[in-house]
């Protein structure tokens, strides 16, 4: 499987209401970043791109890459990603899941249609495209996002062919966001 997918993982984000880059935090004597990578391992080896200006990454030993167009939110990483990726399928994670598992990224990429150009995750009837599977071809319908300054995800996405999975209650735990330094702390207690 792994090298017919690219996972993607997000860390580009201003992290404002964090304060700090998120992908740095520590959980467990790791950082969020170690953690997703950890987790995608198993089923992508090495061929993990982190879309991210922070030159701590590199330590990872993984593929880093920073936005071609800076400040379009997670379109514009996603566009770049997806640039950068030599796979049609592309598994996407933001940094702000840290508890994410292999079995959770398995049963996504096992119930992902390869005719569905997204695979988006939900979560008590609200969608999360930021744990997903993306076929590489949505670089184009990005870049025109980008281009006519069309900034919101699900926007994009509901003008392509899309599934939404809702995750299994006994993972719901693995995709908590972690954006605020309260919910960092509940996370880490």
């Amino acid at each position: 499987m792994e090298n017919k997918i690219t996972a993607i993982l997000l860390a580009g984000g201003k992290s404002q209401r964090m304060g700090t880059d998120k992908g740095m935090l520590d959980l467990n004597g790791k950082t969020f970043i170690k953690h997703i990578c950890d987790a995608l391992q198993p089923i992508v080896g090495s061929n993990i791109l982190i879309v991210s200006t922070n030159k701590e990454c590199d330590a990872l030993g993984f593929t880093r890459v920073e936005d071609i167009i800076s400040d379009k939110g997670p379109v514009g990483g996603l566009y770049t990603g997806l640039k950068e990726s030599k796979t049609k399928v592309n598994l996407v994670l933001s940094v702000d899941v840290p508890m994410v598992s292999t079995e959770l990224l398995k049963w996504l990429i096992e119930n992902h249609s390869e005719t569905d150009m997204v695979t988006q995750t939900k979560i008590d009837g609200s969608a999360n495209p930021l744990i997903g599977v993306y076929d590489r071809s949505m670089r184009i319908v990005f870049g025109e996002q980008i281009a006519g300054n069309k900034l919101k995800l699900q926007q994009a996405i509901e003008e392509v062919k899309h599934s939404t999975l809702e995750i299994p209650e006994k993972w719901k735990n693995q995709v908590q966001n972690i954006n605020t330094p309260e919910e960092y702390q509940n996370l880490i207690k």
